[in-house]
């Protein structure tokens, strides 16, 4: 299990990103006290899911993600919720998912369309760090990165709009 031989099916892709979450909080806002989870950390988590169990068909499914989540009191799993959200409310109502990572800024994925009436970059960790926006095209492929939606709409969308405009005639455009 250590050694990467075996995997914990349980232990997903939410899982990984619950500890980025946490980890770029505690990165960003350290005054919060959220304690970071360190690879040291994890081998500790792993060793208590295995526990007990003499054989790996024991551990292959068994839960983790409470054993994970368990690291922070409710109150401080509060603050990873508010100031690390798994995801956005935007001015328009979309709710995208945020994708974080351990050396780049978070980040969201809309198509242009989704975007509309969003003007503001969205922030996290207490508004000091801009999420990343992968704007897309009705197609879903990606047609610009930025984290300066203003800027954005002031100045290159008037040129993707007339691009996109005619490879994508049956979207809304404003």
């Amino acid at each position: 299990m250590l050694a990467g031989r075996l995997k914990l099916e349980q232990w997903d892709h939410s899982v990984g990103q619950w500890i980025l979450r946490l980890n770029f909080l505690h990165r960003h806002c350290p005054e919060l006290g959220l304690p970071p989870i360190t690879e040291e950390d994890r081998r500790l988590l792993v060793e208590q899911v295995c526990h007990g169990a003499s054989s790996y068909k024991e551990i292959r499914d068994k839960p983790v993600k409470s054993l994970v989540q368990g690291w922070l009191n409710a109150a401080q799993r509060h603050l990873l919720d508010r100031h690390a959200p798994e995801r956005l409310e935007l001015a328009n109502g979309q709710r995208p998912k945020v994708a974080y990572d351990a050396a780049n800024p978070p980040h969201i994925a809309l198509r242009i369309q989704e975007l509309y009436d969003v003007h503001q970059t969205p922030k996290v960790a207490q508004g000091r760090v801009p999420v990343a926006v992968h704007i897309l095209a009705p197609s879903r492929r990606p047609v610009q990165v930025t984290q300066d939606l203003a800027n954005f709409w002031k100045e290159h969308y008037p040129r993707l709009k007339q691009e996109l405009q005619r490879r994508y005639p049956k979207h809304e455009w404003r």
